[in-house]
């Protein structure tokens, strides 16, 4: 719905970080020595284990969740974290460069990002409407 404070955009948001929580969970089960077909093929390959990566996708997740419920219920903690998350998540998906996954995650990020730190999102999601 956009109503003008932002809605249609702020919607944008949820869904942007809804696909990076997915992608995050997928990525964590993958790196875990799980054989996701998909993943397998864009990936360096192999079924090692990778449990840095596994346990560092698993708390994205859980990170880019949260936003995603907080944004769509215009709390005043999902703007700061979702700035957060969003950057570290395209600095990590840039360094090091990892082909499509890396360009896919910097696509989402950085357009969340970019969303989050305008003006009019900014001050949706700080100050509600009643």
């Amino acid at each position: 719905m956009n109503d003008g404070t932002g809605g249609g955009t702020l919607d944008a948001v949820v869904w942007i970080s809804g696909a990076l929580a997915v992608g995050s969970a997928l990525l964590a089960v993958a790196h875990a020595g799980v054989r996701i077909p998909v993943l397998s093929a864009l990936g360096p390959g192999g079924s090692e284990p990778v449990v840095p990566a596994a346990i560092a996708f698993t708390v994205a997740t859980c990170l880019h969740g949260a936003v995603a419920y907080g944004v769509a219920r215009r709390r005043g903690w999902a703007w700061p974290l979702g700035v957060l998350v969003a950057a570290v998540t395209l600095i990590g998906a840039g360094v090091p460069f990892r082909g499509v996954g890396s360009v896919i995650g910097i696509a989402l990020a950085g357009t969340e990002l970019g969303l989050l730190l305008t003006g009019r999102i900014r001050r949706a999601i700080l100050r509600p409407a009643s």
